[in-house]
């Protein structure tokens, strides 16, 4: 959608800035600075989205996403923030980040990186092996 004219203060103002900057202010007064983190840009991005100064963004996904709401709605192509929005637990930037770079692999290295991440989530095993850290390793298996 283009930019429009705010008659109040007398400006074009952009939809994507507006439409941004009104999901902050509606997530707990969330600040750019804060928003730029959780996506990975800078702050000054941020800005130059909501001023209109940039119009677009490779990262708008990611700040629909933290932003509760779709790309389509912040573009303006829809009126409805939360037609099919995600629905993202609160969950923390280190998390998401993990499910990102794990989504970004190939199916292969998502296997071995599900066994390393089992391996390391379950109990101890029931036998020792070279790798249990609370087990004294006593050489390899005696024959007879």
């Amino acid at each position: 959608m283009a930019p429009y004219w705010n008659a109040d203060r007398r400006r074009w103002v952009d939809v994507i800035g507006s439409r941004i900057t009104e999901r902050l202010k509606l997530l707990d007064k969330m600040s750019q600075s804060e928003l730029a983190r959780r996506v990975g840009l800078t702050q000054g991005t941020i800005a130059q989205l909501i001023s209109g100064r940039s119009r677009s963004s490779s990262h708008l996904h990611k700040i629909a996403r933290e932003l509760k709401t779709t790309p389509a709605y912040l573009t303006g192509e829809t009126d409805d923030p939360s037609s099919d929005a995600p629905d993202i637990s609160d969950i923390d930037s280190e998390t998401r980040e993990l499910i990102e770079l794990f989504s970004a692999m190939s199916p292969s290295d998502r296997g071995a990186l599900m066994h390393v991440a089992r391996s390391m989530g379950s109990p101890l095993p029931a036998k020792p092996t070279v790798h249990s850290p609370n087990l004294a390793y006593a050489g390899p298996p005696r024959t007879k």
